[in-house]
C-alpha cells in the first residue's frame, strides 16, 4: 500500500453500484480513502462536505448528462477548494460515439471541459491508477 495513497481521498460519482464498487477495490488496494455518491447532486454534496482530494465523475448518470451539469457547478462552486478539485471524467461515449470531450493532437485548441483527465469505460485498473496519481500530482 502506497502511503500517499492513505491521506488522499477520492470522491467516485457514479451511478452504477457495480463499477463504483469496482473501481473502489482497486483504489482503496492501494491505500486510498474512497466514497461514493450515485447522483450529481449527492456529489455535490459530498464534495461540500467531504473536500476530496480528486473526484472520479461518471458522465451519463440516471438524467443524462448530469456529469457535465457537476463540472460547470462545481467549476462556479463559492469555496476555491472545492472549486479547485481535480476532476477525472470516466466515460463509455467514447466506445459508441465519435464524440470528444478533450482535445486531441490533431484538433486545434478550443474550450473544453475543464478536467484534469478523462478514462473511457470499461476502465483498467493500471491506467485508473496512472490517471488518480498524475492528477494528484504523482501520488499513488
Amino acid at each position: 500500500m502506497s502511503e500517499a495513497g492513505k491521506q488522499k481521498k477520492i470522491l467516485m460519482v457514479e451511478d452504477d453500484a457495480d463499477t463504483a464498487e469496482s473501481l473502489r477495490v482497486v483504489l482503496e488496494g492501494e491505500g486510498y480513502q474512497v466514497s461514493h455518491a450515485s447522483s450529481a447532486p449527492a456529489g455535490l454534496a459530498a464534495a461540500r462536505a467531504g473536500r476530496p482530494d480528486l473526484i472520479l465523475l461518471d458522465v451519463m448518470m440516471p438524467s443524462g448528462t448530469e456529469g457535465f451539469h457537476f463540472v460547470w457547478d462545481l467549476r462556479r462552486d463559492a469555496d476555491e477548494a472545492v472549486k479547485k478539485t481535480p476532476i477525472i471524467v470516466l466515460t463509455a461515449i467514447h466506445q459508441t460515439t465519435k464524440l470528444r470531450f478533450y482535445p486531441d493532437e490533431s484538433e486545434e485548441a478550443g474550450e473544453y471541459l475543464p478536467v484534469q483527465g478523462f478514462l473511457d469505460k470499461p476502465v483498467d485498473s493500471a491506467r485508473l491508477l496512472e490517471e488518480v496519481g498524475r492528477a494528484l500530482g504523482g501520488a499513488r
